[in-house]
């Protein structure tokens, strides 16, 4: 049995893509033909940690294994279904990092101006209820 140049090229090309596949993920990149799974390092422990992302309608969403009390999973279920459970918890991380990054804003001018006056606090109270 004769081996031909094409067959020689085609499985290197092969064993090329499987090692920039294996290398890329270990680099914490995406495969370009999958774009499924990748490795990053977390950041406390430098340790390469494995998550599957998947590019959809609101950008690249990651999965991620998390723990919740039994009593939090079935509320969440009651109110959205099984289907819409990813999605809830999305949006909730969302508005808890803006409720943060808010706290931060106010700590922030709080350091540097002393804390808000009764005024400002009414004028903030009354902005927020639309007068």
């Amino acid at each position: 049995m004769m081996i031909s140049d094409r067959d020689t090229e085609a499985g290197a090309a092969g064993k090329q893509e499987k090692r920039r596949r294996r290398s890329a993920a270990t680099r914490g990149v995406k495969s370009r033909k999958s774009g499924a799974t990748s490795a990053t390092r977390t950041p406390v422990t430098g340790r390469l940690s494995a998550a599957s992302s998947v590019s959809g309608r609101y950008g690249t969403t990651v999965k991620k294994s998390v723990t919740l009390r039994e009593t939090v999973v079935e509320e969440i279920e009651a109110r959205t279904g099984t289907r819409g459970f990813s999605q809830f918890l999305d949006a909730a991380a969302e508005r808890y990092l803006a409720l943060l990054k808010a706290q931060e804003i106010i700590d922030d001018h709080t350091m540097r101006h002393g804390p808000f006056t009764e005024e400002e606090l009414a004028d903030a109270e009354a902005a927020w209820r639309g007068e």
